[in-house]
C-alpha cells in the first residue's frame, strides 16, 4: 500500500497521507511552502490526513501535488531526525 494516496475530485486532488508516516505540522509546513501555487485544505481522516489541494496555477513548473507529497514526507524525516538529536 502506497503512504501517498491522490485522488481527484471537482474540488481539486485529495491527497491522504497516513499519519503513522506524516507528521501534521511537516504537512503544514508543506502547504505554506507551496501556497503561491495551490490552496491547501488539511483535515483529520481516520487513519490519514487528507489534504485537499485546489486552485492549482496552471503555469507552475512540475506536478505540484507529488512534490507537495515529497516536500511533507522530506519535513516529517527532517523533524523526526532532529527529535533523535
Amino acid at each position: 500500500m502506497s503512504d501517498a494516496l491522490s485522488t481527484a475530485d471537482q474540488a481539486g486532488n485529495v491527497v491522504r497521507l497516513h499519519r503513522t508516516l506524516y507528521m501534521q505540522q511537516a504537512i503544514r509546513d508543506a502547504a505554506e511552502t507551496f501556497a503561491d501555487f495551490a490552496s491547501f485544505a488539511i483535515a483529520r481522516d481516520g487513519e490519514y490526513y487528507a489534504v485537499t489541494i485546489a486552485d492549482i496555477d496552471a503555469d507552475a513548473d512540475g506536478d505540484v501535488v507529488a512534490e507537495f507529497c515529497n516536500f511533507a514526507l522530506y519535513n516529517t524525516a527532517s523533524r523526526k531526525r532532529s527529535k533523535k538529536a
